[in-house]
């Protein structure tokens, strides 16, 4: 139905009442005293990773892991969100991270902090506990952003093939091999010896290992899209991405190849430039972590955690719209993290 301009007036003033009426309606208790438990969720080391294999801990590796959770929720207890345990019910859960054989080697895991908060609905207390707010981060993971930028399609199903160098087990191999490089997820900050910033993302390190991620050659790049064009299914796409991908790469010489990639010229259909930026190829790096170390120690964390003025703007719209996202604002906003470097262990 169309609106005729002299009846806009009188819409708002009917309009705004009943906002302000639902706004009211809805309101967080922030001062109703609150609890929170620990549950722990994670079942390590089952199903296979993207290698085929499988990562196996010991109970008692299991076990010491677990402890050393604890540990790091203890540090985030100091945060005043959840020392003050206010106008919500916390759940703290524990669970598995992705099992990496060729890279990783601490026991991976992911906690998440979920917030059921308590609100005055329609004049009565109740508790939200449907899709809590919530906020998790990764332990023990540093394959976080492989295939960023080259997450290609695996043709490993493919009806008919009609390009003979093509295979089911192949196609898997080239695609988890093309898979593990990545672009640099933002122009990465030093925050403090241990602590890198990229972008939204945090990443918590023992900064006296070797680099947790390191540059991949040109080189290394074609060949990588080499394994992967060759044996797609369908042979004429095949041909016709070859064909491209030997016209890019002619373009650099011998000594730029043993150069390190980056993101290049738009034009380009690969995207792999010489020139250096900030945002180069990159792969986990497996000589980052300190076998002499248990696997329970945790040696590395990545964190979502936007700069202190966006997290400051979110919370104080949340503040106003009343939305139980607020807690994870302001748990984000208050949270300093260097306090959680000593759970790195060296």
């Amino acid at each position: 139905m169309c609106i005729k301009f002299n009846q806009i007036p009188i819409l708002i003033l009917l309009i705004l009442p009943f906002q302000q009426s639902k706004a009211q309606d809805s309101k967080l208790l922030i001062d109703k005293p609150g609890t929170t438990k620990i549950v722990n969720n994670g079942v390590y080391g089952e199903g296979l990773d993207s290698y085929n294999q499988k990562c196996v801990y010991t109970k008692l590796e299991t076990d010491a892991n677990y402890k050393k959770l604890l540990g790091l929720i203890d540090i985030f207890r100091i945060n005043p969100v959840l020392a003050e345990q206010k106008g919500y019910d916390g759940i703290v859960l524990l669970g598995n991270g992705r099992c990496n054989s060729k890279f990783g080697y601490g026991i991976p895991s992911t906690i998440c902090f979920m917030f059921e908060q308590w609100r005055l609905r329609n004049g009565k207390v109740a508790k939200q506990t449907s899709e809590p707010p919530q906020w998790r981060f990764e332990v023990n993971m540093t394959e976080k952003f492989c295939s960023n930028g080259f997450n290609m399609n695996n043709y490993s199903n493919a009806y008919n093939p009609t390009n003979s160098a093509f295979s089911s087990e192949g196609m898997d191999k080239a695609t988890f091999a093309l898979r593990e490089i990545f672009y640099l997820p933002g122009i990465k900050k030093d925050v403090s010896p241990g602590i890198d910033r990229y972008g939204d993302v945090v990443v918590i390190f023992n900064p006296d290992r070797p680099s947790y991620w390191v540059h991949v050659t040109i080189r290394e790049v074609l060949r990588l899209m080499t394994d992967y064009w060759k044996l797609i299914p369908n042979k004429i796409e095949m041909e016709t991405m070859m064909s491209y991908l030997e016209k890019e790469f002619s373009k650099f010489l011998e000594t730029e190849k043993d150069g390190f990639a980056y993101l290049g010229n738009p034009e380009y259909i690969f995207r792999i430039g010489s020139t250096k930026n900030e945002t180069p190829v990159m792969r986990p790096n497996p000589e980052y972590w300190n076998r002499n170390l248990p696997r329970s120690a945790i040696q590395f964390m990545v964190l979502e955690i936007p700069p202190k003025e966006v997290v400051k703007n979110k919370m104080d719209d949340r503040w106003k719209r009343q939305d139980g996202y607020y807690y994870v604002s302001r748990l984000l906003y208050e949270l300093d993290v260097k306090a959680l470097l000593p759970a790195i262990s060296h």
